[in-house]
């Protein structure tokens, strides 16, 4: 009998996996999925923000239920996409914090010699 890996699942239960990738990639959806719920979360306000903004400017006398709408589904528009790339995001995001942080050593290592 081989050895079993457990963790418990985002939802609270409890997973057990026959190898350690099986384990690794499950961490990895619960992680993955975390990370767009965050990032929908995100463009849900920021979304509706802009659009009430935008609608400041050009929609003032358009019906309020119409404007309404629109601020709804903007948000909601944002959210979506924003959800769908999530990973890509993150990895952009990581990605430029280790550019900075090695511009920033670099910068370093320049003036002291």
């Amino acid at each position: 009998m081989g050895t079993r890996f457990g963790r418990r699942a985002a939802d609270g239960t409890f997973e057990y996996h026959d190898n350690k990738e099986s384990l690794v990639a499950a961490e990895r959806r619960d992680s993955s999925d975390a990370r767009a719920g965050l990032f929908g979360l995100i463009g849900l306000l920021v979304g509706g923000v802009l659009t009430y903004i935008v609608l400041i400017k050009v929609g003032t006398d358009w019906p309020k239920w119409l404007r309404f709408g629109l601020v709804i589904g903007g948000g909601g528009g944002l959210a979506y996409v924003l959800a769908k790339f999530a990973d890509l995001i993150w990895n952009i995001i990581l990605s430029l914090v280790l550019l900075a942080v090695l511009w920033g050593i670099g910068s370093w290592l320049w003036k002291a010699v």
